[in-house]
Order: structure tokens, then C-alpha cells, then sequence
């Protein structure tokens, strides 16, 4: 295969990929909802789910933390029992909005879910 054949197969693999994109945005574009008795849940799914992103995050780094040694037997009983209160917290509120563990990821169109 010559390198102009090779160049104009990326182009059209590229192209095929955009068409892709722009289709299943186009057909999943997720939409804010403005109904004034569904703010506050809008809201609170929003909030909640950036939380759960920050939770998921911090747990991944105590794991870390933890596996390099960096941590005492204290520290680490300390941060696990943080994590959970947090975790625990979190499904409290969501629960009081009708939201279940599963609405706090985010689906961010071609990228995936949040979580």
C-alpha cells in the first residue's frame, strides 16, 4: 500500500468516525429540563453526580496511598470510614430527590459516562 493510499484510508476512516459522532449526538443529545418543578431534582442530580465523580476519584487516590505505604494503619482506617460516610451521605440525598445510585453518571455524549 503506497503512502498517498494509506493517507486517503485514514481520511476516509476519520470521516467515518465524524459522521458517527455527529449521529449519535444528534440522536442522544441530552437536554436540560427547564420545568420549574423538576429544577431542584435537575439540580441535585447534577450536584451529586460531580460529588460522586470527586468521591470515586479520592478513593482511587487513598488506594494508591495506601498500596505505596504512604499511609498509617490510622490514617487509612480514618479515610476509609470518611469515604464510606460520604458515599453513605450521597445516596441519602439522592434518595430524598427520587435519584438512584445509577442517575448520578452523567452521560457525556461521545465521550461516555461520567462514572
Amino acid at each position: 500500500m503506497s503512502q498517498q493510499d494509506a493517507v486517503h484510508l485514514e481520511i476516509e476512516e476519520l470521516d467515518a468516525l465524524r459522521a458517527e459522532i455527529e449521529r449519535r449526538t444528534a440522536a442522544e443529545a441530552p437536554r436540560w429540563n427547564a420545568d420549574p418543578e423538576d429544577v431542584q431534582r435537575s439540580v441535585a442530580r447534577l450536584l451529586l453526580a460531580i460529588t460522586e465523580f470527586l468521591r470515586k476519584l479520592m478513593e482511587k487516590q487513598a488506594i494508591r496511598r495506601m498500596e505505596a505505604g504512604t499511609l498509617t494503619d490510622d490514617e487509612v482506617e480514618k479515610l476509609g470510614l470518611a469515604l464510606m460516610r460520604l458515599e453513605e451521605t450521597l445516596h441519602e440525598i439522592a434518595a430524598r430527590f427520587g435519584l438512584a445510585p445509577e442517575d448520578l453518571n452523567l452521560d457525556l455524549g461521545p465521550l461516555g459516562r461520567l462514572i
